[in-house]
């Protein structure tokens, strides 16, 4: 096993400190973009009050990281994937004290016999404390690194452009994690100059070669259909006006500039990386160049894109949403989106022509809760356990509240909620006292237990 010293300094200056990675017998390899949600140390400093001492520690952060290596695992075989483009991990504020977030990390992903990797960081080190963000990106690979170039964003995490030679050949890694709130106009104003910012970067590149095989991948905290969902309230938008993501696939017709969104590989209802409030986002993506499908170099493998949601370990059985991380009851979950992957190889054949989806959700696909509701088991207050968290029940109690709306169950008191507003206007219209009958998934509020009510049939 390679000590933890030399794993620690790898992306830095040593690029063939265990010479090049073998690829598979096709001479192909994994890619996977993962937001492991506020990945935070333990060293009591921290920007998000659910990360202080009081609320996150070693059990927390141990539980957390085994997640983290599980689902790797899971993706990638017994040394997981390939290449790992990280998001949201604490920007390192004590490192001569603590190990950082990216070490506890690295030294993780070494116990379980992952990698060996490379990697190198989303920030800047050098920089004053005040110009570091909450939170960067990490790019870890099992190829050795030659390059590596931040690229600083207005309020949001810089773009990590790593290059890692993969037999010798160059490919480009770009790992974003843009401005969060998709649904706002106002946030939209700076995910338009983060996208700006990787445009200009992309088209100096093709300038210099045309043929530069490269990937983006992460999270810009925008959907495949940004532009269509929120027409009239957007003029225009990062993800699909600036960087020009869209539907056309390499191959099929001249691209330009344009990226392939690989979401467009799997039909519309398929389509999903998180959940919020009822609705599926699309806010994790891997974007593609014409480069990577034109039989030179590096290309991409058709059909190879998967949403990497596995029950029991990152996904909520019987709803199929995202198992979010927690930090209450010791730290339960996963994260609040689903790792994306996809596979490439060494080729000089055209990638072939495979699944492909043009159609273009007018807006946000709801979630479908009738396995949920179908599944649903009669409550027992012993359910109440942080494995079960998300799991539907079948419930029948006495409102003992109105602010908050609180339902009596076995003389154990729980908030009941409804992200609908229909659902939600028909609970607070029932007195106190009256009892109700109704299907509702666990989840938990501001330290407490309660039910959220997906739908007004979930009530009978």
């Amino acid at each position: 096993m390679v000590s933890r010293y030399l794993l620690l300094i790898v992306g830095f200056y040593l690029p063939i400190l265990f010479g090049f990675a073998k690829l598979k017998h096709d001479n192909s390899f994994q890619l996977v973009v993962y937001n492991v949600e506020n990945l935070f140390d333990v060293d009591g400093i921290a920007l998000y009050n659910d990360y202080k001492t009081e609320m996150y520690g070693r059990k927390e952060l141990e539980k957390k990281l085994d997640k983290i290596c599980n689902v790797l695992k899971k993706i990638g075989g017994n040394t997981g994937p390939d290449i790992i483009l990280f998001q949201e991990i604490e920007v390192d504020r004590t490192p001569d004290k603590f190990l950082s977030a990216t070490e506890e990390l690295l030294k993780e992903i070494e116990l379980n016999g992952l990698g060996p990797y490379y990697f190198s960081l989303g920030y800047n080190k050098l920089d004053s404390p005040e110009k570091w963000p909450a939170v960067h990106c990490l790019t870890v690979s099992k190829f050795p690194i030659s390059k590596k170039r931040l690229h600083p964003l207005n309020n949001a995490r810089p773009i990590l452009e790593t290059t890692v030679l993969i037999n010798n050949r160059p490919l480009t890694l770009f790992n974003n994690h843009w401005k969060s709130g998709a649904s706002s106009p106002k946030m939209e104003v700076f995910r338009l100059q983060n996208a700006q910012v990787l445009k200009n970067r992309i088209t100096r590149l093709l300038q210099e070669n045309p043929d530069t095989d490269f990937i983006v991948g992460g999270d810009l905290n925008s959907h495949y259909n940004q532009s269509t969902v929120y027409q009239s309230e957007m003029k225009k938008t990062g993800i699909n006006d600036i960087i020009l993501s869209n539907a056309i696939e390499p191959g099929l017709e001249k691209t330009g500039e344009r990226l392939y969104n690989l979401w467009h590989e799997i039909p519309p209802a398929e389509r999903g990386s998180d959940a919020w409030r009822g609705k599926w986002g699309t806010l994790m993506h891997i974007l593609l160049p014409a480069s990577l499908y034109d039989a030179q170099g590096i290309n991409y493998i058709t059909d190879s894109f998967r949403v990497e949601n596995h029950v029991g370990l990152n996904e909520i059985e019987g709803l199929n949403i995202p198992f979010r991380w927690s930090n209450e009851l010791n730290g339960f979950g996963a994260s609040d989106h689903f790792p994306l992957s996809a596979r490439f190889k060494i080729s000089n054949e055209r990638t072939e022509k495979g699944n492909h989806f043009s159609q273009i959700e007018s807006e946000l696909r709801s979630i479908n809760y009738d396995h949920a509701s179908m599944s649903a088991q009669p409550w027992e207050n012993t359910y109440l356990k942080p494995k079960n968290f998300g799991r539907t029940y079948e419930l029948t109690g006495i409102i003992t509240r109105k602010s908050p709306l609180t339902l009596s169950l076995d003389q154990k008191e729980f908030g009941i909620y409804s992200h609908d507003s229909d659902t939600r206007n028909f609970l607070f219209s029932k007195k106190v006292g009256e009892s109700i009958t109704t299907s509702g998934h666990l989840s938990r509020h501001r330290g407490q237990w309660q039910f959220i009510i997906a739908e007004k049939n979930w009530v009978k």
